[in-house]
């Protein structure tokens, strides 16, 4: 009869270090993030268009009706 564990031992998972890991990256994507959009990186006024920065013109008023004769 062995004394002692009969299975080998297993290695660690680090499972505070993966967390903290995957902690790390979500806030350095945040910040990019809000860099970019600070920035304004890909915004589609860039596309080369002659449009102007306010939108499209808004249509003509439309016709009144004539007056009705009686």
């Amino acid at each position: 009869m062995p004394l002692g564990h009969s299975r080998p031992r297993q290695e660690p998972l680090h499972v505070f270090w993966m967390a903290l890991a995957l902690a790390f990256a979500a806030f350095v994507g945040a910040a990019a993030g809000l860099l970019w959009h600070a920035v304004g990186i890909g915004e589609e006024d860039a596309s080369g268009d002659a449009a102007s920065p306010e939108g499209p013109e808004p249509a003509p008023p439309a016709p009144s009706p004539a007056p009705n004769a009686s």
